[in-house]
């Protein structure tokens, strides 16, 4: 594993969080791209309003990242507070910054009078493309580990003497399956006629990717019913994405 990237004397580059900065801005421009491509009609942000609203769900996303993970790991930071705010050594859940991200969007959305299943739609595909670069960050921090295999994929990671699955990488790969998806699906005519239709995809898409590698997660511990708190989110919204691209499709 590789935690940091680069150092200059008393500064230091981390790996994850230049990985969550090329995910950003990867994520920003193909959405400003995407946006100049559609029928005028259809542009109801500027692109401007686009890196606005970016720049605004990144940092609701981190914001609810961070909460969520103090939330489970709240004996800890009782102890040592200190760590709240340490950001660089990880400790972000993607679920915590997905719900802190999409209601970041949906108070600018009624701000600025955008229909909100619109805006999801037009960043749906960019979001999984975004995951899957943060989860490479996830994988050189050594952070989100798998389980211990025998496998041929195992890699052992820093101060383990076994191998484990990278499911970080493996998660990073269906997201960009995914997001290959999503573009194929992005018509002006679903995004006008069927708003809604391809968040909901989007949600089915990862919930099912998602609920399939917490199988295999070496980081997690049981919440309830012989699944993790991850898997019980990822059921409720592989629902919620199916009654929104139902619902859109009608």
């Amino acid at each position: 594993m590789h935690p940091i990237l680069l150092k200059f004397g008393p500064i230091t580059l981390y790996t994850y969080g230049a990985m969550l900065v090329l995910a950003f801005s990867l994520s920003t421009w193909l959405a400003g791209r995407i946006l100049r491509r559609l029928p005028p009609e259809l542009q109801r942000l500027t692109p401007g309003q686009v890196v606005d609203l970016s720049c605004l769900a990144l940092l609701g996303g981190i914001v609810g990242a961070r909460l969520f993970f103090v939330a489970l790991h709240w004996q800890f930071f009782l102890d040592q507070p200190q760590y709240l705010l340490a950001l660089w050594q990880g400790g972000l859940v993607w679920y915590g910054g997905f719900a802190g991200g999409v209601g970041t969007m949906w108070l600018y959305a009624r701000r600025h009078r955008v229909p909100f299943r619109w805006v999801l739609d037009l960043f749906a595909p960019v979001l999984a493309l975004g995951h899957a670069v943060g989860r490479v960050g996830c994988f050189l921090n050594g952070c989100c580990y798998g389980e211990i295999t025998d496998a041929w994929c195992g890699i052992i990671m820093s101060g383990e003497l076994r191998p484990v699955f990278p499911v970080q990488l493996a998660e990073s790969l269906g997201l960009l399956f995914l997001y290959i998806i999503l573009r194929l699906l992005q018509r002006p005519s679903r995004l006008a006629n069927r708003p809604g239709q391809l968040f909901g995809v989007y949600l089915c898409g990862y919930a099912a990717l998602r609920f399939t590698l917490e199988g295999y997660r070496g980081d997690q511990t049981v919440f309830w019913a012989g699944w993790t708190l991850q898997q019980l989110i990822s059921i409720v919204l592989l629902l919620v994405g199916a009654v929104l691209a139902f619902r859109s499709a009608r």
